[in-house]
């Protein structure tokens, strides 16, 4: 029993900071979409790979006994802002217990023995008083919705996008007011309670779910969707995207080509940029659960950090997404998989069918027939899956590519098999 303390003590504060640095209210209420947007904040920071399975067991969410691995609590702790997983216990103001069997003289190990057994039944007191102090501080507060106003437009078709915010809490007694952008925390800022506009820019096209916090707490939220203005390429780059003007339709494709970049700074063998092509308009009332989107894809470059070729072609729906990756064989392990509530991690999960030869053109068709996924990569079904959770409408198309990618044809249909949007990148 005394090692399962030493370990679970710590992990439970661990995640008592990770939830307060996300967010997202409480984590009992956390669906499968936050551990997976979780997961991939906790892989932008640390360029480690935690699942959302794995993140749903640390969290109770699923029935698992065994005890965490160093590199998932290395990983957690890094993502807090640590070193490490030591580098977080030792900060801890308890003092974790150590072997004093050397100790010369038989006095000094019976004081250091009773210090230890002090410490040992103080450790489970100090941990209740904190998180009995941590849920008070973060208790609900009880706010009357009708007292409160939230809303907002965007300013421009395209990105950057200005939006402008009109809130309006003057009847609440509290004095912290936030908004923020989307779920992802790090993009909100904190807003004058007497006053009732803020504006913000989003530098990325999509839909969004825009939040009003009051002392931390979410009492609003609404859709915010900021399109593309028809195919936009970018370069990642954090905060502010690199976005090329240059003509990316050529002979039939959507490309950029690999010297281009090379003439921007961005590539070379040491340093492998994310090159994306969106594409975010209204698609009408195309639903995610019932659609075929048909495309075809190639990776144009394979050097230094790029060797995976690793892709991925991704439906952009207004509650979640069905993103698809592809890489070379040899590379499935590095991939993942995210469609609607479901994460597949392609070291825990075998996604070997996605791997093929990216040099090439590979046909890809997602199809979706009533929450039943399938994908197929030239004609032949290499994956299916059930949609427990519904998407919501088709909201956009993204393309990643590691290094640079170009994209033959697209062609979006409904469940009646009718066109809804079609573009073969011909001038």
């Amino acid at each position: 029993m005394e090692a399962t303390n030493k370990e679970t003590t710590p992990i439970e504060l661990l995640k008592q900071i990770i939830e307060n640095e996300v967010a997202w209210g409480n984590s009992q209420e956390w669906t499968h979409q936050d551990f997976e947007q979780l997961s991939e904040r906790i892989w932008q920071k640390t360029q480690t790979k935690l699942s959302a399975t794995t993140l749903k067991r640390l969290w109770g969410k699923v029935n698992y006994q065994s005890q965490p691995t160093t590199n998932t609590l290395n990983a957690l702790a890094q993502f807090a802002g640590y070193e490490h997983w030591r580098d977080f216990v030792g900060s801890q103001s308890y003092v974790t217990p150590t072997s004093d069997s050397e100790q010369p003289k038989q006095k000094v190990a019976s004081a250091t023995i009773n210090k230890k057994a002090a410490i040992l039944l103080l450790i489970p007191i100090l941990v209740l008083v904190v998180l009995g102090f941590n849920r008070w501080v973060n208790r609900p507060l009880e706010i009357d919705a009708s007292q409160i106003t939230f809303s907002s437009e965007p300013v421009a078709k395209g990105v950057p996008n200005t939006v402008i915010f009109h809130y309006d809490v003057s009847e609440l007694p509290y004095d912290q007011i936030e908004i923020q952008q989307s779920w992802d925390s790090r993009l909100r800022q904190e807003v004058d309670k007497d006053k009732q506009v803020f504006t913000t820019t989003y530098y990325y096209p999509g839909y969004f779910r825009a939040k009003l916090l009051v002392e931390k707490q979410i009492v609003k939220e609404h859709d915010v969707y900021v399109t593309s203005d028809g195919w936009l390429a970018l370069v990642a780059n954090e905060p502010i995207p690199h976005y090329l003007d240059e003509p990316i339709r050529q002979n039939g494709t959507l490309t950029v080509a690999p010297e281009r970049l090379e003439q921007l700074g961005f590539l070379n063998e040491e340093s492998v940029p994310g090159l994306s092509y969106y594409n975010v308009q209204d698609f009408g009332e195309l639903s995610s659960g019932n659609f075929t989107l048909e495309t075809a894809i190639r990776s144009d470059y394979n050097q230094g950090e790029a060797v995976c070729q690793e892709s991925q072609v991704s439906v952009l729906c207004a509650k979640g997404r069905i993103a698809i990756p592809w890489s070379i064989p040899g590379c499935v392990g590095k991939i993942y998989l995210a469609a609607s509530e479901q994460y597949l991690d392609g070291q825990t999960s075998d996604l070997s069918a996605f791997g093929c030869d990216l040099s090439e053109w590979q046909h890809i068709r997602l199809q979706v027939v009533q929450q039943q996924l399938s994908v197929y990569r030239n004609d032949s079904l290499v994956f299916q899956t059930i949609l427990q959770q519904d998407a919501g409408k088709v909201a956009g198309l993204r393309y990643r590519f590691r290094g640079t990618g170009s994209v033959d044809y697209v062609r979006l249909l409904d469940e009646n098999q009718n066109v809804v949007f079609q573009d073969d990148f011909i001038n």
